[in-house]
């Protein structure tokens, strides 16, 4: 069995590190056949997880953070052996990706679970955007693609130094909190499956394949990743006190209560600024554009490996 790794150096705290130094040696006395590579940068996550699978790896496992995660995954979704087994490890600051699923801890476990023939089919997402210079950007999400307040958070969050020796979710937290009393809604126009659904000012709206985002917010808590669909969660716009006490609920799906929180189901979602304030995008952590935006539903694209 032939297996590319994918690793985040950065990515993760002590307790997290040395879980996977302990895991990376129970994958190589399990496995004769092993690629390791390294990212340095954005975008090398992708690259790397398309190489490997284009060069024959039975297995591409990413290990990091949900952006790492959401690359390799889009990475083996670009290659010409889209159909490559995936596997993840997660180490990142909020790994709320892996929230969808029973995991073990411990590593022989896990790296005899790795030789299993057996995989499950889920779905992803594909999404087209602009980036900061008007460039146009496509890329695939494994958990949640969002935007609104969302977007200026996974941004701040990625780019403070400070609180970076704090739990992941404390992170997030902070960043949430700061984030928000700065924030002022802004207006967007929303189409679902070819239905204009929503016009109007949002704090945030989640495009939802898997069930959490920022740090174990529970943001779309019955959201299915094999269902083939999205949940799509509008947040709307109000002031300051009103989304903070929201924020606080989110974290246990009790947000769905407020009437200022919607849910719907799509497998096509379009939507585009009203005026000139830019939008941020989210997509499983990193931010890589901004609206107008378009976002696909892939059902069953990924052969995932648990």
């Amino acid at each position: 069995m032939k297996i590319g790794i994918v690793l985040n150096p950065a990515s993760g705290r002590r307790g997290k590190k040395l879980f996977w130094s302990a895991l990376r040696r129970a994958i190589e006395a399990r496995f004769a056949d092993l690629s390791l590579r390294e990212t340095k940068g954005f975008g090398d996550a992708e690259r790397f997880g398309r190489e490997l699978a284009d060069d024959g790896a039975d297995l591409v496992i990413a290990v990091g953070g949900d952006g790492t995660i959401g690359e390799v995954a889009g990475g083996i979704l670009k290659s010409h052996r889209p159909g490559t087994a995936f596997s993840f490890i997660a180490t990142g600051t909020g790994c709320d990706f892996a929230r969808n699923f029973p995991m073990s801890r411990d590593p022989t476990t896990i790296a005899n679970g790795l030789a299993s023939p057996s995989v499950r089919q889920i779905d992803a997402g594909l999404f087209t955007c602009d980036d900061e210079d008007g460039d146009t950007v496509t890329r695939h999400f494994a958990n949640i693609a969002s935007f609104g307040v969302s977007g200026h958070i996974v941004r701040a969050v990625n780019e403070a130094r400070k609180g970076r020796r704090l739990p992941g979710p404390m992170v997030f937290f902070f960043h949430s909190l700061l984030q928000i009393l700065r924030y002022k809604p802004c207006d967007i126009r929303l189409r679902l499956d070819g239905e204009d659904i929503y016009e109007g000012p949002i704090t945030a709206v989640a495009v939802a394949n898997g069930a959490w985002f920022g740090g174990g917010m529970k943001v779309a808590p019955d959201a299915d990743i094999s269902d083939g669909l999205f949940d799509v969660v509008i947040i709307r716009g109000a002031g300051r006190l009103k989304v903070l006490s929201l924020m606080n609920s989110i974290y246990s799906g009790g947000h769905l209560k407020s009437p200022l929180v919607s849910i719907h189901r799509a497998t096509l979602v379009e939507a585009w600024p009203i005026g000139k304030a830019a939008v941020p995008i989210d997509s499983d952590g990193e931010g890589p554009g901004q609206l107008p935006a378009r976002f696909e539903m892939l059902a069953g694209a990924i052969n995932l490996k648990i």
